[in-house]
């Protein structure tokens, strides 16, 4: 098992409040990430763990958001209207969606601070739910306030591994492999 899969399940990954087709994601981001996350431990031996797996999360969650799915969507709205774009979901788009999971669950575990949290969560969700200005400015758009929500729960999961004994991560670690 890799250190970066190690990590992140110790943070509470296995847990996370998401689908299949976004675990899958999440293993393909894993599978792919390894490799340069071991370079970077290795790059900067007298960081801590934490520090290095928050950099990384962070570095990765701002590439995914440069990835097309965004744009993508968004052609698809003007090119084919909302009505049908709804219809169509891009790859780059759940693996936004799977790593904004991993870094608010790594930002929780590394006490940043919930309002930067739950700020970033609700850029996120507004940007992956296009359709928040079907909603009038004076309601609350349920899709967008339900996907914050979830992600707050990825938050809270990786704030809460602090609350468990260590020897109980390491045996949660090994009934999920």
């Amino acid at each position: 098992m890799s250190k970066l899969k190690q990590q992140l399940l110790l943070l509470g990954m296995a847990d996370l409040p998401i689908n299949t087709t976004i675990t899958q994601h999440l293993h393909q981001f894993i599978t792919s990430s390894s490799a340069h996350f071991d370079h970077v431990r290795q790059q900067r031996p007298n960081s801590t763990m934490s520090d290095l797996l928050l950099g990384f999360m962070t570095l990765h969650h701002q590439q995914a958001q440069h990835i097309a799915a965004i744009k993508m969507k968004a052609v698809f709205s003007h090119t084919i209207g909302d009505n049908y774009a709804t219809n169509f979901t891009h790859q780059d788009q759940e693996y936004l969606l799977a790593l904004t999971h991993l870094w608010l669950m790594v930002q929780g575990a590394y006490g940043i601070d919930y309002s930067y949290s739950n700020e970033q969560a609700k850029i996120q969700s507004i940007a992956l739910i296009s359709n928040e200005n079907t909603a009038p400015s004076t309601q609350i758009n349920t899709n967008v306030e339900s996907l914050r929500c979830e992600f707050m729960q990825s938050y809270y999961l990786g704030k809460n591994y602090n609350t468990v004994k260590f020897s109980t991560r390491i045996k949660q670690l090994f009934r999920k492999v």
